[in-house]
């Protein structure tokens, strides 16, 4: 299953988070996920990638994905 989330360094050297469907700027609760550092942008992927596969596997009826 493709990860629908990833991060990118911007030029000023902090990451953002990009939904790698739309090329957009990651937006939760009205919070733009952008301007992290490394740590917070990996550990937050990592867990909008988890969300989704579940999401995801939810709908087709899927086995849901190990921790």
């Amino acid at each position: 299953m493709t990860r629908r989330y990833d991060i990118e360094k911007t030029p000023e050297g902090s990451w953002d988070i990009i939904d790698v469907f739309t090329g957009q700027p990651v937006v939760e609760v009205g919070v733009p996920l952008i301007d992290m550092s490394i740590d917070e942008a990996d550990d937050l992927v990592n867990l909008l990638n988890y969300r989704d596969r579940e999401q995801r596997s939810d709908v087709r009826g899927l086995p849901r994905p190990p921790l």
